[in-house]
């Protein structure tokens, strides 16, 4: 996709009037600019100016279509410009016209005449396998930081003029690219409608990522869970657009936005479409009970072994009792702090290179949980609580999700440590209601649990074969 002009940015009246001066002012002061004055004709009575911006243009494209062309070019009556630019127009203001110099565009000025020719460059990697998502058998090409590289990657899987795109220009100083992609024979009108409103609504002086966007464009910005998904693998884009969802993909960001979600969507990979459906199946039902238990194990545990342990077999009671002779902690701040240590190695495991990250989430648990064991700081059930919850995070796809988790978490922890199994239901309902009164794009967050579909609720929680999934189903809670 080449640097266009978008016609919303367009400046009208004496606003719009461009000065030679003014603008050679403005680009001598960015240094990565070169400005080139070429003379043309035998007695150089004609001078063109060259603008661009360093690293950012085709260097073999300049010198073998621009300067050749330039070179041969005999200007005539009305001085006609080379086939290589096209005219700016008489309405693009100098502003509009430098956002296109720092996408890679060269601006061209002949006698007060402006032009523009698209050999832009710009630097960025080539798809690659996405790092958020492992692919087993699925494709292995993943978004990369270059919009124009991601639309080509929807575009070669979905050969039809029903997908759609529609492009807008967030960030008066960034001026970030932001592509909406959606099928106009799937997708409901009011949700493209509202998806346009949100956007054109957002007034920012920068853009930086498709969090940020995320945030911007949600209906609760402050809200626990994730309400827009967000993926980096193309194929996944793919099947979402074609259950009627809308994506949305921004310049520089290696991911796409996702709306409408469900907590449903939140646990489905990728990888699911690529793998038998009995095998997914089972793997969505233990991605669910994954969630049960890095929300509730913790809290559970300490319920029954500080203030309901006569809920505990007495053989399992019998251990736990000596196990815990002699900690210096009571239960709910052995867990916190067994919790808080897997936290640790965790984010010390994100940050490091990933070979050596990997060993030190791994080793490095052992050996610091061995140890606290040694030292009388934890009993070891507590540590297997602490390291089953673990484990459990690392099954949720969404790493937006994975927060909310912790922080989830660590409240009923809170709860159950004050109220013992009482303040683990009291949280989980807290919770429930509150995913409940959710909303993403006006669908319930909870679809189609809540309200409750049985045959779309199958279809969320289980992979159907093929042949059972003819045609578009109803709803969005029940489709990827």
């Amino acid at each position: 996709m080449k640097q266009t002009l978008n016609p919303t940015h367009k400046k009208e009246g004496p606003s719009a009037e461009r000065s030679f001066s003014r603008w050679t002012d403005t680009v001598n002061r960015c240094g990565d600019v070169s400005m080139r004055q070429i003379p043309i004709g035998k007695s150089g009575e004609l001078s063109v100016h060259l603008f661009y911006c360093i690293g950012m243009i085709d260097s073999r494209e300049f010198q073998m279509s621009v300067l050749d062309q330039l070179e041969h070019w005999e200007p005539g009556d009305g001085h006609t410009a080379p086939p290589i630019f096209v005219p700016l127009e008489d309405d693009t203001s100098e502003e509009l016209a430098f956002q296109a110099l720092a996408s890679g565009t060269l601006i061209a000025i002949i006698e007060d005449r402006w032009y523009r020719a698209d050999i832009n460059s710009q630097p960025g990697r080539q798809p690659e396998e996405s790092t958020m998502e492992v692919s087993l058998k699925g494709p292995r090409d993943g978004f990369v930081e270059k919009i124009e590289i991601n639309i080509a990657l929807v575009r070669k899987r979905l050969r039809t003029p029903d997908l759609r795109f529609e492009f807008r220009t967030i960030g008066s100083a960034t001026g970030t690219q932001v592509a909406v992609l959606y099928m106009a024979n799937k997708a409901e009108p009011y949700l493209i409608e509202e998806m346009r409103r949100r956007l054109d609504e957002i007034k920012i002086e920068a853009l930086y990522s498709s969090t940020q966007l995320e945030e911007l464009i949600s209906d609760r910005p402050m809200s626990l869970f994730p309400l827009v998904d967000y993926m980096g693998r193309p194929d996944f884009i793919v099947e979402t657009l074609m259950n009627g969802r809308i994506a949305v993909i921004v310049d520089g960001s290696p991911s796409a936005i996702i709306a409408p979600t469900s907590i449903t969507l939140l646990i489905k990979s990728p990888e699911d479409a690529h793998l038998p459906y009995h095998y997914v199946s089972l793997e969505r039902l233990l991605r669910a009970i994954g969630l049960a238990i890095a929300l509730c194990l913790p809290g559970f545990w300490v319920a029954l072994s500080a203030f309901n342990s006569d809920q505990i077999p007495f053989a399992m009671l019998a251990t736990v009792t000596v196990s815990r002779s002699g900690l210096p902690l009571s239960a709910p701040m052995e867990m916190m702090l067994m919790l808080a240590m897997f936290e640790l190695f965790r984010e010390a495991g994100v940050r490091l290179p990933r070979p050596v990250g990997q060993t030190v989430s791994v080793v490095g648990g052992l050996i610091v949980g061995d140890a606290a064991i040694r030292a009388g700081l934890t009993s070891p059930t507590m540590l297997v609580a602490a390291a089953v919850t673990a484990v459990a995070t690392f099954t949720l796809v969404n790493q937006n999700l994975n927060g909310s988790v912790s922080v989830i978490r660590l409240f009923i922890l809170v709860l159950s440590s004050i109220l013992g199994i009482f303040g683990l239901f009291v949280g989980l309902f807290v919770v429930i209601v509150y995913m409940c009164s959710l909303e993403s794009f006006g669908q319930p967050y909870m679809l189609p649990l809540a309200p409750f579909r049985w045959k779309q609720s199958l279809g969320a929680l289980l992979q159907l074969p093929w042949s059972l999934r003819r045609g578009r189903r109803k709803g969005q809670g029940g489709s990827a």
